[in-house]
């Protein structure tokens, strides 16, 4: 899964960078520091761009690509970065095939891609990292109260496998991807805890509800 998505940032990255007459991609990758990141996975990855991909911190330890992100200021915004949960593969591989990538990729609609470059935004980086900790306020909550629904918007997959129990609180399996489009379907006059397992996806989904006025929404980050 890694590995797919890394090739679709790429694709998206390379197609950018021909808008712009740029000759060369930039990615922030050390070897092994995750799954996708072994010397065989960016070999597959590469694949997709006939960019020269520069990877400048290829072999940095990891506390040392933090202190430098510190010392430069982008420690805040790097701290902030999401990872969906709901694209992490449960069984990563080290050593993805290519001709099994390139299968598995075909399911892929690219047109869902070339939408989302044509709605591509390009933001200068020092007017991102000025704008964080301006935007729309996220409560967590680590407990929820009778009344309130939790939403539990884990894939179904991982739903299935590790099915959220509350003692007197109902819970509602809604996948984020169809959350945007049915949660006006939902009663306004309930409160919605919204969960997954690492906090940031939840935090994401909430930020664009609150942003399109939905004030009953929370994050639920049990203790």
């Amino acid at each position: 899964m890694g590995v797919i998505l890394k090739r679709m940032m790429l694709r998206a990255a390379s197609s950018i960078a021909d808008r712009l007459h740029i000759d060369a991609l930039v990615t922030g990758e050390a070897i092994s520091q995750v799954s996708s990141q072994t010397l065989p996975n960016l070999s597959v990855i590469d694949c997709v761009t006939e960019k020269l991909v520069l990877r400048p911190l290829i072999a940095s330890h990891k506390q040392d690509i933090i202190d430098l992100a510190v010392e430069i200021g982008t420690a805040d915004f790097a701290k902030h970065m999401p990872e969906y949960c709901g694209v992490i593969s449960v069984n990563p591989k080290t050593h993805a095939k290519r001709h099994r990538v390139e299968h598995e990729e075909k399911e892929f609609d690219m047109a869902v891609l070339e939408r989302a470059i044509e709605r591509a935004k390009l933001v200068p980086i020092d007017r991102v990292i000025d704008e964080l900790g301006q935007d729309v306020q996220i409560e967590e909550v680590s407990e929820a109260l009778a009344g309130q629904i939790v939403i539990d918007i884990r894939h179904p997959d991982a739903e299935e496998d590790q099915p959220l129990e509350l003692a007197g609180i109902e819970v509602k399996a809604l996948p984020f991807y169809a959350l945007n489009a049915r949660f006006k379907e939902l009663d306004p006059t309930r409160q919605y805890l919204l969960y997954c397992d690492k906090g940031v996806m939840s935090r994401l989904h909430a930020h664009h509800l609150l942003s399109e006025g939905h004030a009953n929404v929370r994050v639920y980050r049990p203790s």
